[in-house]
């Protein structure tokens, strides 16, 4: 399971449903979206991650809530960003409805509070959508299409060159500030293109856990996207697991690719974000 700025241990399949000929407009104008749905006939709120892919993430508390079967003898451990530590849970396979529409998508089941604002996260793959539209706000005068091909539908990954450098383009719409992962961290700061700018500072990474990371100022851009205001991930640990044996720690994860999620500061003079699931399209609709 991969999340971009998170790179999961265990990849997890959309499990081989039909995609429903169909759109869904989300509204991102805030904040990462919230879209309502029902699991076992309960009703339940999730917040879209668009970083995530197509699994879900519930906390212990709402998987008693929604009665959420569990996999027997089947636990996952999630790598964050390629740190040496993975996040321990079980997994569920619940049938998701989504006003008449169904996914069948995983659900890591942790025991920390991996949403405040929600039952649970869900990543935009897991919505059973041939086309999703994240609206950020009104038209902008010149928009223009920016469009990156996707290698995986369910992934919101794309790829473009920034500094020289070849990297992974993600969207966190929860965040303000631009984040490099740990691997882009070393390649811009090696260039001199991200130099320090204040104090280290607490930041919500994902599923409920913070990390220390170092403000930066930059004149890099994605596709004329201004980078700036952003944050770079340092090798410090992660904080707020509500059990010790929540976090494993392993020593031998992977490292995954060289990455930016785009804040909402550089998508302030965007529309839209758009993904064609059949066309392995995200389209992003920004001056």
């Amino acid at each position: 399971m991969r999340l971009g700025l998170i790179v999961a241990a265990l990849s997890l399949a959309w499990g081989g449903a039909a995609w429903a000929q169909s759109s869904i407009t989300l509204n991102a104008r805030q904040g990462n979206p919230i879209i309502e749905a029902t699991i076992n006939d309960r009703p339940v709120r999730f917040e879209v991650d668009l970083r995530m892919a197509d699994y879900v993430a519930v906390s212990n508390a709402a998987s008693e809530r929604l009665r959420l079967r569990r996999v027997p003898f089947v636990g996952i451990r999630v790598g964050v960003d390629g740190s040496d530590v993975t996040v321990a849970g079980r997994i569920a396979r619940p049938r998701i409805e989504f006003g008449g529409e169904v996914s069948r998508a995983f659900a890591g089941i942790f025991p920390l509070p991996v949403t405040s604002r929600a039952d649970g996260l869900i990543g935009p793959g897991a919505l059973p959508h041939d086309v999703v539209t994240v609206v950020l706000g009104a038209e902008p005068p010149g928009a223009r299409d920016i469009v990156f091909p996707l290698e995986d539908p369910d992934a919101w990954r794309g790829q473009a060159n920034v500094g020289g450098h070849a990297l992974e383009i993600l969207i966190n719409t929860g965040a303000q500030e631009t984040v490099f992962n740990r691997p882009a961290t070393r390649l811009f700061d090696a260039d001199g293109a991200i130099p320090a700018s204040g104090e280290l500072a607490e930041v919500h990474l994902i599923l409920g856990l913070r990390t220390m990371m170092q403000p930066v100022t930059t004149s890099l851009t994605v596709e004329g996207l201004a980078l700036a205001p952003a944050m770079a991930r340092t090798n410090a640990p992660l904080l707020g697991a509500d059990e010790e044996e929540t976090i494993v720690v392993t020593g031998n994860a992977d490292p995954p690719p060289p990455s930016v999620a785009l804040g909402r500061a550089a998508l302030a003079r965007c529309a839209y974000i758009r993904v064609d699931r059949r066309a392995r399209t995200m389209t992003l609709r920004c001056a």
